[in-house]
């Protein structure tokens, strides 16, 4: 038994650690840019009432980007659109997503500069 712990790498640096930081830190600026806009920050809703899920995006009419809806327990059920924005929002059906937990991520880019926010929402 120590033979083999002795001979197990356990190292806790991944290999490619300095590009993961690089990456990680991209993701942060990018958080950091959708916060800056302050009340003109995009943001994902849930209105129970109406059964719909709001991408909000006021005073953004021309954003490239997607939201992915990720299923945590069922891969199978992850979707992903191309935004398109009218009126300062994108509106989806709840009733075209399983009940239960998702995670909805909104990759956008306006000009140079690229955004993120992510939302956790109960159906």
């Amino acid at each position: 038994m120590v033979v083999i712990s002795m001979r197990q790498d356990i190292s806790l640096v991944a290999k490619d650690y300095y590009v993961q930081e690089i990456a990680y830190q991209d993701q942060i600026n990018r958080i950091r840019n959708n916060e800056d806009l302050g009340e003109f920050k995009t943001e994902v809703t849930y209105d129970r009432d109406k059964n719909e899920i709001l991408l909000n995006a006021p005073g953004a009419d021309q954003m490239n980007g997607t939201i992915y809806f990720f299923r945590p327990s069922d891969a199978s059920l992850d979707k992903k659109y191309t935004i398109r924005i009218q009126n300062g929002k994108q509106v989806f059906l709840a009733s075209d997503f399983e009940r239960g937990l998702w995670r909805v991520k909104v990759n956008w880019q306006q000009g140079e500069k690229e955004f993120y926010t992510e939302k956790v929402l109960i159906l």
